[in-house]
């Protein structure tokens, strides 16, 4: 494929990528609109959107029979084809103008005709129009077309995009490793697993989410230790793998190996043809469900000899072409656009307003030639150009020559730093090799490369270094210290977290070690307060709800949630004055006098991760609807209850052996819901035995957790609960999530896989050994402030894991992995 378009295709394709400068500013209810032609998967994934957003979810063919009282097809026999084109243009324009908020719309064949077509340009100024598109051979099996009818449906689809301001690629659903799972083991990839949508629904999620905006106002996680709330910009020491696009398209990146070694992934534009479009798209997508990562998207113009703007007509051509792909960047709703600050500055004026919720990255190569280096007033001034334009972060590079510029390029950071007021992050360091310390030093989103990227691939000043590699001369420097880590509980012999955290550990260059103390003890914690090297330990079993009333520092969910399962230390300066919460959060990783505790809890996001992953589109969460059902007292219970109310449920029962218990767990939370106003009514009730029935004016549970503990602790016995059969009820059956992973075949285990198959019910079925991995992701990112490798801590769990009936054959560990979400 050649890397350069030739300028009569650049000019042939123009129409193919969109009005330049596309309005992205809605209004947050705004109606989102799905369109593509059939096949393309719309319904699927507007239910999906619909559930995400918590919205309405309204087709063309419902509407239209709303309307006329008629199906398409009926209406079609009656009136005939003149007619009923006429009255679908009429009905689809209805659709649209009287639900322009507050609602998923999916458009059918009717926006593949002119009419409609101009009409959702129009539309598009006020509204998130997306373009959904899908493998052409993929379409022609799913509808099982002949070739003529597929190509005919396949000419009429890329008129979308005249229409549409954003663009989805929905990718094939992974066909997991054939494996006969032996019986006992996990199996949620089997033939009765209800969600066959499961990747495309987590992906959809977060792209629909981010394009409306609904991730910049949802608290969800809102601490500043959670990874998930701080974008990488705001962290300490992070890091962005440049991906060159010809390496990708080429199949040279080992692309499993992606999911960590970096903060955000650099898709770097470095080929264009009239083939390049989808194939770009495509691979955003890949990217997305592989690394989990924000994608940067850029632009190399050296590559596709695209020159700074003169009067030259093939030099202007050229220019066009380089904001077009910038506007197909916005398209795709990536997190970030890197756009050079060479370019024309009215044109790249409209790329930044027209940015939506994707964040414009301004980017200044300071060429030798250029005779400017870091300590002319010049380069300031390009800093500061970059800001007027309205950039929201600032990325400045220079060729090395010398090793003293790495001190100028400091310096330069901290003359910005010095400015008064609130400024954009500044991104500045030296590339090549005599460059390599200054980018060690960088503090945020430095150019990395990755061993799944072949050196062959890499083209002039590419990065050399690796987050790992960058990592560890932070140690090697003392910029970061070697910490150690605990677990503290009643039966933790067994945790199988020492090897998952060390290994991530290692994965990743820190210097820092997991253990279990030799006799753990809650008197520890006076212990480890004296020694500045102590990080943070993990709390379970008996001591979660006790730990959570002796901590005077604490999140809100560990607060709301009566129980903690982790401490890590709140630092002071010599002083003796507790540092801020913001910097306490940068100063993770680094050795220090410890003041306080800080009390966390992500049992509940593991939790509810598994949940919100396995709940089918059909049991999506309704407040008035859903119920769900918790079996437990303690603080993994809680952990459940709150997961739930976390996810919109507001109808939730829990069952204990002691009624008192689960009394006070329903106290507990319906005062918290009538504190935060989550619900004027009890949100959390009692059943009072296994034997009551179930509510008959309440639906059936469709989220069951039983955190019935899997060995004896202290005066309770063993998990052996299984579900009373009277109230698995659900006609769309739902998940089930059993705790205990000492064994992965509880009563409860094998009494579903029974009642699955007899009934042929739709349950999936999670196992502990799941949510403790999930737990032990959240964990570690708490901790330390980095991107967990989650296939390699998975993959050591299941290699290490031993319960009741010894290890996991290799079979087993290939087809869990196989199933794996990472």
């Amino acid at each position: 494929m050649s890397p350069m378009v030739s300028s009569q295709k650049s000019s042939s394709k123009a129409h193919m990528l969109g009005t330049p400068a596309s309005k992205r500013n809605f209004a947050p209810d705004a109606s989102l609109v799905l369109v593509g032609i059939r096949g393309s998967g719309k319904r699927s994934l507007g239910f999906i959107a619909a559930a995400a957003l918590n919205r309405r979810f309204i087709t063309e063919d419902y509407y239209f029979k709303e309307v006329t009282g008629l199906t398409r097809h009926e209406f079609l026999l009656k009136f005939g084809s003149h007619e009923f084109q006429r009255r679908d243009v009429e009905v689809l324009k209805m659709m649209l103008d009287n639900h322009r908020m507050h609602c998923v719309i999916e458009c059918g064949l009717g926006s593949l005709t002119r009419i409609i077509q101009e009409y959702l340009r129009r539309y598009a100024l006020s509204n998130p129009v997306v373009y959904i598109l899908r493998d052409m051979d993929q379409i022609q099996r799913l509808l099982q077309l002949q070739d003529s009818s597929a190509k005919r449906l396949g000419n009429g689809d890329p008129y979308h995009r005249r229409c549409s301001n954003f663009e989805y690629y929905n990718l094939e659903e992974r066909v997991p490793l054939e494996l006969s799972l032996e019986e006992g083991t996990p199996d949620r990839r089997s033939v009765n697993y209800s969600f066959k949508l499961k990747d495309a629904k987590e992906d959809f999620t977060q792209f629909v989410r981010f394009i409306t905006g609904a991730t910049t106002t949802d608290p969800g996680l809102d601490s500043p230790f959670v990874l998930l709330e701080t974008p990488p910009e705001r962290r300490s020491y992070t890091h962005a793998v440049l991906l060159r696009f010809s390496a990708l398209h080429n199949t040279l990146v080992d692309l499993e190996k992606l999911e960590s070694g970096g903060d955000a992934i650099e898709l770097c534009i470095d080929m264009w043809n009239p083939d390049a479009v989808s194939a770009v798209a495509k691979n955003v997508s890949v990217l997305r469900r592989i690394a989990k990562l924000p994608i940067i998207y850029s632009i190399d113009a050296e590559a596709l000899g695209i020159e700074t703007p003169v009067s030259d007509p093939v030099a202007r051509k050229n220019s066009d072409l380089y904001f077009q792909i910038l506007e197909y960047g916005l398209r795709l709703g990536v997190e970030y656009l890197s756009i050079h600050l060479e370019q024309d500055h009215t044109r790249l004026t409209q790329i930044v307003q027209s940015r939506g919720t994707t964040k414009v990255i301004g980017h200044f190569t300071l060429q030798n030639s250029s005779g400017i280096s870091w300590d002319d007033e010049a380069c300031l001034s390009i800093y500061l150009e970059a800001e007027r334009l309205g950039c929201q972060l600032v990325r400045i590079v220079r060729p090395a020559t010398t090793r003293e510029e790495n001190d100028s390029v400091r310096k330069f950071v901290d003359r910005v730093k010095a400015l008064s007021g609130t400024h954009p992050p500044i991104i500045a360091f030296n590339i090549g090799p005599i460059g390599r310390s200054s980018q060690v030093f960088n503090a945020n989103l430095t150019s990395v490369t990755h061993p799944a990227i072949p050196p062959s691939t890499r083209r002039g000043n590419d990065p050399q270094i690796t987050s790992q590699d960058a990592v560890r001369a932070l140690v090697q420097s003392y910029m970061l210290d070697p910490l150690k880590f605990y677990i503290l509980g009643a039966s933790v012999a067994y945790s199988i977290s020492p090897i998952m955290h060390n290994a991530a550990y290692a994965s990743c260059g820190l210097s820092h070690v997991y253990r279990i103390p030799d006799a753990p003890s809650l008197a520890l914690l006076d212990e480890w307060r004296h020694d500045p090297h102590f990080g943070g330990s993990s709390v379970v079993q008996p001591w979660r709800v006790h730990v959570a009333g002796q901590l005077k520092y604490k999140s809100r969910h560990a607060e709301a949630i009566g129980a903690i399962n982790t401490i890590m230390p709140l630092r002071a300066s010599a002083d003796g004055n507790i540092y801020p919460l913001s910097e306490q959060a940068s100063r993770r990783n680094e050795a220090g006098h410890i003041a306080a505790w800080w009390g966390e809890n992500t049992d509940w996001i593991s939790i509810m991760v598994c949940l919100r992953r396995n709940l089918s589109p059909r049991n999506a969460i309704s407040p008035v609807r859903t119920t769900g059902l918790v079996i437990g007292a303690g603080g993994m219970a809680r952990a459940a209850i709150y997961a739930m109310l976390h996810l919109g449920c507001r109808k939730i029962f829990i069952l204990n052996r002691t009624l008192s218990r689960a009394e006070e767990v329903a106290r507990h939370f319906n005062s918290w819901a009538s504190s935060s106003h989550t619900d004027s009514d009890a949100v959390i009730r009692v059943l009072r035995s296994a034997e009551e029935p179930w509510p008959s004016d309440l639906a059936f549970p469709s989220m069951i957790v039983s955190c019935v503990p899997e060995n004896r602790v202290q005066d309770q016995p063993p998990a052996n609960f299984v579900m009373p059969l009277q109230w698995l009820g659900s006609p769309s059956g739902g998940v089930v999530i059993e705790l205990a992973y000492n064994s992965l075949d509880t009563p409860l285990v094998r009494q579903l896989r029974r009642y699955r198959q007899e009934t042929n019910i739709s349950w999936v079925l999670i196992d502990g050994l799941e949510v403790v991995a999930e737990q032990g992701f959240a964990q570690w990112e708490l901790m330390t402030g980095r991107k967990a490798p989650r296939r390699l801590m998975m993959t050591e769990v299941l290699k290490h894991y031993v319960g009741e009936n010894g290890r996991l054959d290799e079979k087993t560990v290939r087809a869990r992995l196989d199933a794996f979400s990472g």
